[in-house]
C-alpha cells in the first residue's frame, strides 16, 4: 500500500478489493485488514507529503522534466489544492493518479502538517473501508462469475485464437496487396 500511494504503478484498489474477498472467504479478518490497509495508506500519504516538503520546488521541477511534468502543471495543481484544500486531499484518494500528487503538492505548498493530517488520513480511512467492504460484499458474485468464466474458458480461448488468426491473415493480405501495387 505504501508504494502504491507514493506513486508506483500498483493496483491499490484491486489489492484492497482482493483483501475484502479474502475477508469474505474467511481467510482474513475484517478489522485487522482495515487497520493494515489504513496503516499502509497513511504511511504512503505521509511519506509523499514529507517528500514534497523536503525535496522542494526546484528539485521537483528538475525531476518533472524527466517525468514530462512542466511547471505550469505543478502550478495548476497547487492552485487547485489551495482552492479546494482538505476536500482535494480527502477526495483525491478516490481518483487514481490524483492521490499520488495531492500530498506532494501539499508538502510543497502552504499546507502545514497540522492542516494536512485530518483530511488526508480521513480520506485514507474511508477509502480503505470502501474497497475492502466492496470486496467483502462482492465475494459471492466473484465466485459465481469465476465459475461461469471457467465453464466457458475453453471456448473463449478457441474464439480468441480464431479471431487472432483472422486478424493476422487480413493484415498479411492487406500488406501483400499493398506491396504488389507498389511494384506496378
Amino acid at each position: 500500500m505504501v508504494l502504491g500511494i507514493v506513486g508506483l504503478p500498483l493496483p491499490d484498489e484491486t489489492l484492497l478489493t482482493a483483501v475484502g474477498y479474502l475477508v469474505y472467504r474467511g481467510q482474513m479478518a475484517y478489522f485487522p485488514s482495515v487497520m493494515a490497509g489504513m496503516l499502509g495508506a497513511i504511511s504512503g500519504i505521509t511519506f509523499s507529503y514529507v517528500l514534497g516538503s523536503l525535496v522542494g520546488r526546484t528539485v521537483l521541477m528538475k525531476l518533472g522534466k524527466f517525468l514530462h511534468i512542466k511547471e505550469n502543471k505543478w502550478a495548476r495543481a497547487e492552485n487547485w489544492l489551495d482552492k479546494y484544500g482538505g476536500f482535494a486531499l480527502f477526495g483525491g484518494f478516490f481518483i487514481p493518479g490524483v492521490r499520488h500528487v495531492t500530498a506532494i503538492v501539499a508538502g510543497l505548498g502552504n499546507f502545514t502538517f497540522r492542516r494536512f493530517v485530518f483530511p488526508a488520513y480521513f480520506g485514507a480511512f474511508v477509502w480503505v473501508i470502501v474497497f475492502i467492504t466492496l470486496g467483502r460484499f462482492a465475494g459471492p458474485q466473484v465466485e459465481s462469475v469465476s465459475m461461469i468464466l471457467y465453464r466457458y474458458l475453453e471456448w473463449t480461448i478457441y474464439f480468441s485464437i480464431a479471431a487472432l488468426l483472422v486478424i493476422v491473415v487480413a493484415f498479411w493480405r492487406w500488406f501483400r496487396i499493398g506491396a504488389t501495387q507498389k511494384k506496378r
